[in-house]
């Protein structure tokens, strides 16, 4: 009976790796092979021939290169850094507030729920090409600053009032002008934080509110611990979204150097220290937020 059980795991594995080649044959071809490939190139000088490419090791060189001698490379890396910061925890902030709202009772709540998904939709290829087109493209670009321009004014004017001060003042009006982007990157953090809410008993909150809890008191000791570790997965992914995005200056800036400049050297030695500095700032933002997750069991 062992034998045939083991028997059957044995073909049962076989068929697994049969029906998984072709995905490991594609990552390896397509996936491993350029990251390795880039790897190598990044160490070398790399030169385009009629045989293809010519390339002599360097060493470290080209790393030397693009962080003291390539100033629009670090101007570029400290505007992409400063960007996520500022971001990231309006996003944050943003999509738990939407997915409170949207996880409570209320007339519509499917229709806006079906709204939310909108940004997703205006991500497909057909939709992009013609938001891109020069006609459509000028006319968004028009009204949208004109309207931008007039309530980040409104808004300015209504915190001068209230006293705040002015570094928080022209932090809040920038998120005001960059609101497209914040929207566009909060769709799946909502969805996130949304399913994590949806996860909590309306059990919990009755008998809270039986106990005499004020909404104040729910928030802090009930949604925000049982939501925090989807926070801490919303945080990680806006992240790396705001650093991989198409519309990120230093992920251009790579690509003019490969695929224009044909400088696959420098091009790899910036995308490689461009990466270890995304690792190393993804790992630094979990090691903080993690330690005030909670994680029921």
């Amino acid at each position: 009976m062992k034998k045939e059980r083991a028997s059957l795991q044995a073909r049962r594995r076989k068929y697994g790796y049969l029906f998984t080649a072709p995905f490991i044959l594609g990552a390896l071809v397509a996936i491993v092979y350029p990251i390795i490939l880039s790897l190598v190139y990044s160490f070398g000088d790399v030169k385009a021939t009629s045989a293809g490419y010519d390339i002599s090791f360097v060493g470290i060189e080209n790393y030397k290169w693009i962080f003291t001698v390539d100033a629009s490379f670090n101007r570029t890396l400290v505007s992409t850094l400063k960007d996520t910061a500022l971001n990231v925890p309006v996003v944050i902030i943003f999509s738990f507030f939407l997915a409170s709202v949207l996880n409570s009772d209320f007339k519509g709540r499917g229709a806006a729920r079906t709204i939310l998904f909108l940004p997703l939709i205006m991500n497909s290829n057909i939709v992009m090409q013609i938001l891109n087109s020069d006609a459509v493209r000028d006319n968004i670009e028009q009204k949208g600053s004109a309207n931008t321009a007039v309530f980040s004014g409104v808004f300015a004017g209504f915190l001068e009032q209230l006293n705040i001060s002015e570094g928080l003042t022209n932090l809040l009006t920038s998120s005001v002008d960059n609101i497209d982007n914040i929207l566009a990157m909060s769709v799946i953090p909502i969805i996130i934080m949304l399913a994590g809410l949806q996860s909590v008993p309306k059990s919990v909150y009755e008998a809270s509110y039986v106990e005499g809890a004020t909404g104040w008191e729910v928030f802090w000791k009930i949604s925000l611990p049982i939501v925090s570790p989807m926070i801490l997965v919303s945080a990680i992914y806006c992240i790396i979204d705001s650093f991989t995005s198409v519309s990120n200056s230093l992920i251009s800036r790579v690509k003019e150097e490969c695929f224009t400049n044909l400088d696959f050297g420098i091009g790899s030695a910036m995308a490689w220290a461009y990466l270890l500095i995304v690792i190393l700032i993804v790992a630094f933002v979990y090691l903080i937020i993690n330690r005030y997750v909670s994680y029921s069991d």
